[in-house]
């Protein structure tokens, strides 16, 4: 079966913990937020990246062969929930592969496990490391977009909530914690 991705990397973040805007600090001289387009790229037939409004003109003019866009007005500073659904508002696609802008160690083996563990019956494929859940590094499929915004309009902005509602498999079978390192300080920065 074929099976078409949109990628969505959620780059709305304030940085807070990091100091400015992180995913434009380099690691090996690349910008953070270009790890992210780079591994996406191989899977998916468009990306979209989520930002807020401070950072929307900061990546356009990166000239990225990517849509940017804000979240939605209505939810904007929502979080991560926020951004996915408004990808899934801008592009129409069946699966939505997620990625947050702030994994520069991610692995293409993660995304093929994901991939290879696709299963019509489920809404989300999350992998769990070492008995953490990674939604942010997850598959969503479209059919989960008008519960989305039903938890936004309610105020449940977690991930989470989403989750214990959706029909979720869960990959217990990841041990490597690597891929999933995200840089929220400075010093996340390996040396």
């Amino acid at each position: 079966m074929t099976v078409s991705y949109t990628g969505i990397i959620i780059a709305g973040g304030q940085s807070r913990r990091f100091g400015s805007p992180k995913a434009f600090a380099k690691l090996e001289g690349k910008p953070l937020y270009s790890y992210s387009i780079s591994i996406l790229n191989k899977y998916c037939s468009s990306i979209v990246l989520v930002t807020n409004s401070s950072l929307e003109q900061s990546f356009k003019q990166e000239n990225l062969a990517v849509q940017v866009i804000q979240d939605i007005k209505k939810y904007q500073g929502q979080g991560p929930l926020a951004g996915i659904f408004s990808a899934m508002t801008k592009v129409t696609d069946e699966w939505y592969m997620v990625l947050p802008i702030d994994v520069p160690f991610m692995q293409e083996w993660v995304i093929e496990e994901l991939i290879y563990q696709l299963d019509d019956s489920y809404e989300a494929i999350v992998p769990v490391v070492n008995g953490k859940k990674q939604p942010l590094v997850a598959l969503y499929h479209q059919s989960l977009r008008n519960r989305i915004e039903e938890n936004l309009q309610q105020g449940k902005r977690s991930l989470d909530q989403l989750l214990t509602n959706a029909k979720v498999k869960y990959l217990t079978n990841i041990e490597d914690e690597n891929p999933f390192i995200n840089i929220n300080h400075r010093e996340d920065f390996p040396e």
